[in-house]
């Protein structure tokens, strides 16, 4: 009896003990697996606060004279300069070693060319070969004297704002190499509504001392989209590119209010974005319309007045010349009969002298007989 109590006890403890171990097993095992989903988790939310750091980190504010001039430099020391630039700032911004990683394996999105001979950028992506063949977009620029005539650059930092040279502010602002940026047209001030018109209506043509100025629109399109290290190449081609030269709106002829700011900025405030040209176009074609109705009908009735004169005229000059032709004829029909008289009295003489004659011829010779 003893003995089958001490079984009964031993398997009891066994049975126990076995269930205690697949307790432990199975919660194990659901820690491992919660675990390697939490790492994933956060791995990845590392990843994206990584790419969010190398696209959304930029300047508010900066002097243009603060940065390293590249006025009469050469392209290796351009490219000297372009180095120092790209590695301030990646010791400047706070990137985790995967961070570093995911730049240097993936490839940047964008490869853009200058080309300062057509004053055109074109940007363009990689095809299924990898190479930037695939035109994105294009834009109208203005370079000037100092602009690199040839190199390959990377984008090393981007400002909101920057204090341009000859106390004017520019906004978008990408650095290409030292001084030399993508940006907007200048402004007088650091306001949207304080725009360079003058120098805006010059997009397209070289105007300025060395940056590659765009359209407000252009500008920032490149300042959201194109990520730090990307390339930019100069050129000089009379070929705008693939894409052809775009152009910019004309504003100097426009009301003050519009033409102190850019139309393609996107500032809410932006008048050009509620101003409907059609009306006024319309109403320039009514009045060129109407000017033109006015026009022909003067011309209409100048024209009937005109036909009238001449008919009037050529009235008169027929009957001048009726009337000359009757008098020819009247000359011609007297001197007509005048020469008819005198032939007829000519021969009426000679008819006379001849019988004259025979009566002189008659009495000679009676009296000789």
């Amino acid at each position: 009896m003893k003995k089958y109590q001490i079984e009964n006890k031993k398997k009891f403890i066994l049975s126990i003990s076995i269930t205690i171990l697949c307790v432990i097993i199975v919660v194990v095992t659901l820690y491992v697996i919660g675990k390697g989903r939490n790492t994933q988790t956060t791995s990845g939310e590392e990843l994206a606060e990584s790419n969010e750091e190398t696209t959304e980190e930029v300047g508010e504010f900066a002097n243009l004279q603060d940065l390293e001039s590249a006025k009469n430099k050469t392209e290796e020391e351009s490219q000297k300069i372009n180095k120092k630039e790209i590695e301030k700032n990646k010791t400047n911004q706070t990137a985790s070693k995967n961070t570093n990683k995911t730049r240097t394996a993936s490839k940047n999105k964008y490869y853009i060319k200058v080309n300062y001979g057509a004053q055109v950028v074109n940007v363009y992506t990689y095809d299924e070969k990898g190479k930037y063949t695939v035109p994105v977009k294009a834009f109208v620029c203005s370079t000037g004297i100092e602009t690199p005539t040839s190199g390959v650059y990377k984008i090393p930092a981007k400002i909101k704002w920057c204090y341009m040279y000859g106390n004017v502010y520019a906004q978008y602002c990408t650095q290409i190499v030292g001084d030399i940026l993508f940006h907007s047209v200048p402004y007088l001030k650091r306001s949207n509504d304080t725009l360079e018109y003058w120098a805006y209506d010059k997009l397209g043509t070289k105007d300025s001392l060395g940056c590659v100025r765009l359209t407000t629109r252009d500008a920032k399109w490149i300042f959201d989209n194109i990520p730090y290290g990307t390339q930019i190449e100069f050129y000089s081609n009379s070929n705008p590119g693939p894409l052809g030269k775009p152009t910019a709106q004309k504003i100097s002829n426009a009301p003050e209010n519009l033409r102190n700011w850019d139309p393609t900025d996107p500032d809410p405030k932006n008048p050009w974005r509620t101003y409907k040209p059609k009306q006024e176009e319309n109403e320039k074609k009514n009045t060129g319309n109407n000017n033109t109705l006015n026009e022909i009908d003067n011309t209409t009735k100048d024209n009937k007045d005109n036909n009238l004169n001449n008919e009037q005229e050529n009235m008169k000059n027929n009957e001048a010349q009726r009337n000359d032709v009757n008098e020819e004829q009247k000359n011609e029909t007297i001197v007509n009969n005048e020469n008819s008289n005198n032939e007829l009295i000519n021969n009426n003489v000679e008819n006379n002298e001849s019988e004259n004659n025979n009566v002189k011829n008659n009495q000679v010779t009676n009296t000789q007989v």
